[in-house]
């Protein structure tokens, strides 16, 4: 954003952000804020972008719905600590820079900033406090950003070219010559119309990529598993027949010693009576032999019914990733054709729904991560509830509706992916 189109958006945010309460923050990408704020004297709620990515600097109101990261990013972690809650007292612009200064306080605490600067290549955004603005974070650890290391008082960055003159920006978002001129909500609308898809084409899916590439992996990784029990499964099918075997071995026990490789027997259980060629181990006397067979039979039996029942698990499993690779995907095609924009208060909010599918996604992806990490270490890592506190974690609930049955039994209906997730692994 040019300096001329920042001027214009700042005066006109100004005088509706002041005053107004910072509900809740949220960071969408390493280079992506989003700030609810309500109060003020205005109804409902406004929602300021910021937007320090280096092609694509910009502040200003969106009425767009944006997904955030499963887990939040450390910036923002920060963000909610020092400055969630705070009342905006004044937004203002520095003359003849891209910097925009954010001031808020919380009550009974001294002042704090957020310091925005849109300046490119070196766009950053940092959180001060006190009078003379003590750096407390940064957005980006951006090369030579020296200047913005915590505890010394912020240094603004070196001068830039001079600035246009004519709101450039802001003239090709709404296409009007003049966009100066424009009412506060046409000229939002336009800009906000116009910066949307260009962030849905960089940034939209970026963290769904990567979510759906990790669960390709993995499914992949389960049907590595499938196929090496398959094979599991049929070795041990083949020691089935072993007690058979045993048996009639046992009938010529007293004719076999150490070093035989093999003895010819009548198989009484065929129709014909047909000799059959039995192998032997030589390297074991004529009663270890006959232990074996009888061995391999019983852990054959066994076995099979073990591989069968992790086979099923692992299938249940893969198509379970399926499932949530096929709504990562069509979510995936939702945002690309940028149907996102706020709709009013729904009872099963699409943007609610789709964080909750994020977060299941990545918690299979966690889950995946933790088993490999136990597989390779031998042993869980001890959290807060397990073995040693004596606890168990309580069941999750979220995403599902309790139900009282006719009969007097109790019924949980998953309203999503993530209520089901939880039905099916915590209750």
């Amino acid at each position: 954003m040019d300096d001329a189109s920042l001027q214009i958006m700042t005066a006109r945010l100004a005088p509706l952000v002041e005053g107004c309460f910072i509900t809740k923050i949220h960071q969408m990408t390493p280079y992506h804020l989003l700030l609810r704020l309500r109060g003020g004297g205005r109804a409902g709620e406004l929602r300021l972008m910021i937007s320090i990515a280096a092609r694509q600097t910009s502040l200003h109101p969106t009425f767009y719905r944006y997904l955030n990261p499963p887990r939040p990013l450390r910036f923002l972690s920060y963000l909610r600590h020092h400055f969630q809650g705070a009342r905006i007292t004044r937004l203002e612009k520095l003359p003849g820079d891209r910097i925009v200064i954010l001031r808020g306080r919380r009550r009974d605490e001294e002042e704090k900033q957020l310091v925005i600067e849109l300046t490119g290549k070196s766009a950053n955004a940092v959180l001060c406090s006190g009078p003379e603005m003590v750096i407390g974070a940064r957005m980006l650890d951006l090369p030579g950003a020296g200047r913005l290391l915590p505890q010394n008082p912020w240094q603004p960055p070196p001068a830039g070219p001079p600035a246009d003159l004519k709101p450039l920006v802001l003239i090709t978002a709404t296409g009007h010559p003049q966009p100066e001129t424009l009412a506060v909500e046409p000229l939002f609308t336009l800009y906000d119309d116009w910066f949307h898809p260009r962030y849905q084409q960089a940034y939209g899916d970026a963290g769904i990529k990567d979510l759906l590439k990790r669960l390709k992996q993995q499914r992949k990784r389960l049907s590595r598993r499938n196929k090496k029990l398959a094979a599991e499964y049929e070795e041990k099918k083949a020691h089935l027949d072993d007690a058979r075997l045993g048996d009639l071995f046992k009938t010529r026990l007293h004719e076999i010693s150490r070093g035989d490789r093999s003895i010819r027997v009548i198989d009484y259980w065929s129709e014909d009576l047909n000799e059959i060629e039995i192998p032997l181990d030589p390297a074991l006397s004529p009663q270890e032999n006959l232990a074996k067979f009888y061995k391999n039979a019983k852990k054959a039996k066994r076995g099979l019914k073990m591989i069968a029942e992790r086979r099923a698990e692992t299938e249940k499993e893969i198509e379970y990733l399926e499932e949530i690779i096929f709504q990562l995907e069509a979510l995936q095609e939702k945002l690309a054709a940028g149907n996102s924009r706020e709709s009013g208060n729904q009872e099963n909010d699409p943007e609610e729904e789709a964080q909750e599918l994020l977060e299941l996604a990545a918690g299979l992806c966690g889950r995946s991560r933790q088993a490999a990490a136990t597989k390779k270490n031998g042993r869980k890592k001890p959290g807060k509830a397990g073995p040693e506190t004596g606890k168990t974690a309580p069941p999750k609930t979220r995403g599902t509706e309790r139900i009282n049955g006719v009969a007097g039994g109790i019924i949980y209906l998953g309203r999503n992916a993530l209520g089901n997730e939880n039905i099916y692994r915590h209750l």
